[in-house]
């Protein structure tokens, strides 16, 4: 039997558009990145050292295909934690420099103006 249920967070307005913000959710200390309508969830806590994400910055993540080409991706959805620089996509939990390691990542949704997060 799935035990996994959406639960309400916040109010979407709670948090500007571009914006992060720390929250605890059913135990779990989570950290939630607006990107427009979207919120991407995943676990507050860096796997490096254990400090809080949610007290880092949001960047985008450097693209090139070729010289001369330079693009950003993942405009507004990079975590990047305060202690060390990490940089994790907010969508998936990657980390940008070594792809294997990860940060959990949750379901979140927006409905009638609320952020309800799938634990």
């Amino acid at each position: 039997m799935d035990s996994r249920r959406a639960l309400p967070v916040c109010r979407l307005d709670e948090i500007p558009d571009g914006t992060m913000k720390g929250v605890e959710v059913d135990g779990r200390p989570l950290v939630l990145v607006r990107k427009g309508e979207r919120v991407f969830a995943m676990r507050d806590i860096c796997p490096h050292q254990g400090t809080r994400l949610s007290t880092g910055t949001l960047s985008s993540a450097p693209c090139a295909t070729g010289v001369g080409d330079y693009r950003l991706e993942h405009v507004g959805q990079i975590v990047r934690c305060p202690w060390h620089n990490w940089e994790f996509n907010a969508e998936d939990g990657r980390c940008l420099h070594d792809p294997q390691v990860r940060v959990a990542t949750y379901g979140a949704q927006v409905e009638a103006g609320r952020v309800l997060v799938t634990v």
